[in-house]
Parts: structure tokens; C-alpha cells; sequence
């Protein structure tokens, strides 16, 4: 298979050992598949495309626009997706932020 990437790709491909690109890239296309799968399930779940905003997230769920249970399997999912047990995922949902 060739492919074609834009230069500062290219570099960064280039930096690595040649054993190691294709494993580089597997990963790198797993991650994305992980990435936009879990955006599939949170908008299933009814959470929006929204930018960082830990207090206007907090300002819709006080609204109800993502009901609890709509979180609950929100959170199940990207636990599912991340092959990580519920609790992990909801405790850093629930953690403070650090902005």
C-alpha cells in the first residue's frame, strides 16, 4: 500500500525506524477509528459538538439538555470504547478541571 502525506507528516515518519512506521500508523488509525467512534456514541447520547467549557457543561446539564440517563449510556459507551471500567471513566468525568 503507498500513501501520501503532507511533508511535516513525512518528517515525522521519517523520524522513526523503518520497522516501526507501519506499527506507527496502525496505531495512529486505531486511535482515530476509538476517537470517532466514542463522538458517534456521545452525540447518540445527546451530547453535543461543544467547545471546552467545563461551566457551560455544567449550565446544560443543570438545563437537562443531557438527561441523566443520557450521560449514564453516554458513559458506558466510551467505557465500552476505551475498554475501561465505568467508574474510571465516570470519576474523570467528574473530576474538576485543571483550567
Amino acid at each position: 500500500m503507498t500513501i501520501s502525506v503532507p511533508d511535516d507528516v513525512a518528517e515525522q515518519l521519517d523520524a522513526l525506524p523503518a520497522r516501526q512506521v507501519s506499527a506507527y500508523v496502525t496505531e495512529a488509525l486505531r486511535r482515530r477509528r476509538k476517537s470517532d467512534d466514542m463522538r458517534v456514541a456521545l452525540r447518540a447520547a445527546g451530547h453535543g459538538e461543544y467547545p471546552y467549557d467545563p461551566e457551560g457543561a455544567v449550565r446544560r446539564l443543570a438545563s437537562r439538555q443531557v438527561t441523566p440517563e443520557m450521560r449514564e449510556a453516554a458513559i458506558a459507551r466510551v467505557a465500552e470504547l476505551l475498554e475501561r471500567p465505568v467508574d474510571d471513566v465516570r470519576a474523570g468525568f467528574d473530576r474538576p478541571s485543571a483550567a
